[in-house]
Order: structure tokens, then sequence, then C-alpha cells
């Protein structure tokens, strides 16, 4: 009976050897999804526009509750939905990017904007790492949309739409 306890025990060491502390510590971790919505409203004058807004993730109840435990942000997708624009087939050449470093998020050329569905923007997987390790900081970080539109004047909003899944200690 008691060799029976003794490998037991043996057997666990031995395991504990074998597997990093990594394992151990990442052991509680919680992953989860969240949406932060961000909107820039565009009254064009002009066919130039800059407009910039706070992405604040914290504004999601989730990342609020693990704000002090958060490990790991990642920006999975951004999308986008323009309501309501007058202007039919308004075009539009431009950015989004991160307001301190200039980093981009996505561009696009000749994107028509016009009442629809929400639509994914292309990515820029450097600009959305570089986002995710920001957002680590302080939960929030200003971006910036800007570029040129085809017609002028019209107003509408932009309404971006952020996909981030997080991770945080659970404990």
């Amino acid at each position: 009976m008691k060799i029976k306890h003794l490998v037991s025990v043996l057997l666990v060491l031995a395991l504990g050897t074998f597997t990093s502390c990594d394992w151990f510590n990442n052991l509680d971790d919680v992953t989860f999804d969240v949406e932060v919505p961000v909107d820039f409203v565009v009254d064009v004058a002009n066919p130039s526009y800059t407009g910039e807004v706070i992405l604040d993730a914290a504004s999601d109840p989730d990342v609020e509750e693990y704000a002090d435990k958060i490990k790991k942000f990642k920006i999975n997708r951004i999308t986008y939905f323009i309501t309501p624009t007058q202007s039919a087939g308004l075009n539009f050449d431009g950015s989004l990017k991160i307001k301190s470093n200039g980093e981009v998020l996505c561009s696009v050329t000749d994107l028509t904007l016009s009442n629809s569905t929400e639509i994914d923007l292309p990515a820029d997987l450097d600009g959305f790492n570089d986002l995710a390790s920001k957002l680590l900081d302080d939960n929030q970080e200003t971006i910036q949309f800007s570029g040129q539109f085809s017609t002028t004047p019209d107003v509408f909003t932009v309404k971006l739409r952020f996909y981030i899944s997080v991770t945080a200690e659970a404990l």
C-alpha cells in the first residue's frame, strides 16, 4: 500500500520538473471577447477630413472587472458601418491610425461609403499588435481617422467596432 503512495508522489514530482512555471501561471487565466465601439461624426465641408476619438476598452464591463489583471489584448478585426449619408457613391481614401505613434491600423483606397451592413476593414497586423500592446498600459488609446472624401458637403457617422480578445488572470 505504501508503495502506491510513493509512486504517486514520485510521479507528481517528476511531472513538476518537466512542466514549466508558465503552465502553472496560465492555469487560472480567462480569455473573453469584447466589442468596443468608436464613432466618428463626420461633417465634411471640404474633401480633407481628420478626426480623433478615444478607444476605451474599459468601457466594456468585463474589461473593467479585470482591468488590473489583464495580461494580453488581441485585436481580431475592425468593422465599419455608415449612418446615414446623403451622398450616393461617396468614396474615401484614407487610414485609421494610432495617434500617439502614427502606426496604421488599416488603409483604404477608393472605398465606397454608403448606408450598408457592417463591413470588415483590411487589417494591418503590425498596427493591430501595436494597438494591443498600447491598450495594456491603461486600457485606452486615441485613434485617428483621416483622409480624402470624393464629395462634399455631407454629415454622417462612421461607426467603427473593434473586436478584441482579452486574457486576464481570473484570481
